[in-house]
Order: structure tokens, then sequence, then C-alpha cells
């Protein structure tokens, strides 16, 4: 759910008819509906609830989208992941709105767009997506090292039949010893996370 700031600067105030140009086929009044309730969708992280399918025929038809075959293809493609749900932030925003408002909806997908240029809201999501990242490959990391690190073997993986080396330090080679040796030469190693499997 998005932050209530977020939230709030992404619906209020409403959008009403005034400045929406009637259709042949639809008032200012239901220009006005559809924006708000694309609004309060983006707004409460598209539910699949609000996502109804006369709202659907509405959307497919706005922002240069594709008519998906169906309802559940639309869902589908823009809004089961966090990844979908940018693309189609990013093209819900960048979209150029062709057409002249009183055969098509333009004037509405203007209005969303300043509306949404004026929040944080792709921001907000690609932050939550760079955390879903993250959380997935350390869940990941933790996966390997236990699936490597023998359950009766305690010592960490470092620790498992290899020397441990720190990385702030550096270890010596082996050289000839006397007088006449030359001194060793300082070798930088950095520690092996999956030594000794």
């Amino acid at each position: 759910m998005l932050p209530i700031a977020l939230s709030r600067a992404i619906r209020l105030p409403l959008l009403t008819a005034d400045p929406f140009t009637a259709t042949k086929w639809d008032t200012g009044d239901d220009k006005a509906k559809f924006a708000n309730h694309l609004l309060r969708f983006i707004a409460e992280d598209f539910p699949e609830r609000l996502f109804t399918e006369a709202f659907y025929h509405c959307l497919c038809n706005t922002f240069g989208h594709i008519a998906h075959t169906n309802h559940t293809g639309f869902r589908d493609e823009f809004f089961r992941s966090r990844a979908t749900k940018i693309e189609f932030l990013e093209q819900t925003i960048t979209h150029p709105c062709y057409g002249d408002p009183g055969w098509t909806y333009s004037d509405v997908e203007r209005a969303i767009i300043r509306r949404l240029k004026g929040t944080a809201i792709l921001d907000w999501h690609r932050r939550l997506l760079a955390q879903e990242h993250e959380a997935r490959d350390r869940a990941e990391y933790q996966r390997l090292a236990r699936k490597f690190v023998p359950m009766n073997n305690p010592a960490p993986p470092e620790r498992q039949g290899v020397a441990h080396i720190p990385a702030t330090t550096t270890a010596t080679t082996a050289t000839a010893t006397g007088p006449s040796a030359p001194p060793p030469q300082a070798v930088a190693t950095q520690p092996d996370l999956f030594a000794g499997f």
C-alpha cells in the first residue's frame, strides 16, 4: 500500500467534468469518472477489485495501449508484479496524448499525466523493486550458504579446509631462504566466500 501522503497526492483533489470535452459517446462526467477511478486504482497499488470490466474497456483504449485479448490478459500484462506496474506507469506518463478531445480521451490523458508527474509514484515503485531484488538476492545467498556448509561443521565457510586470510592483509609467498634470497613478494588476496565445497 502506498504511503497515505502519496496516495492523497494522486487522488485529490478529485477531477471534475468541467475541463473535459464531451464526445459523441461520453459526457464530461463520464470522462471525470474514469479519470478518478484510474487515479484511485493507481493510488491503491492496482488492486484487482478495482479492475472492473467496464474500467478495463475504457483503459485499454487510452494511453496508447493495444487492446489485449481480454480483461485477464491486460491485468496479467501490467499488474502482476512490481516491474510490470512500473512499465504501466512509465507508458502512462510518457504517452504523447494524440487526438481531438471531442473524439478521444486525450484531455483525460493529459490530466492524469500532470497529476502523476507531480508525485513521486514512479520513484516509490522503483525503490520497492530495488528492495525486492535485494531481499531475493539475500535469500539466495542464505540458501547457498546453507547448501554448501556441512551441517556437522559449525566453522564458517572460509575455515573449511582453506586457510583464511583477511581481505585487509596481504600474504607472502614462500621463497628460497638464505642470505642471498630475494625479499618475499606481497600478494593481495581476498577471502573466498565459497571455499571448502
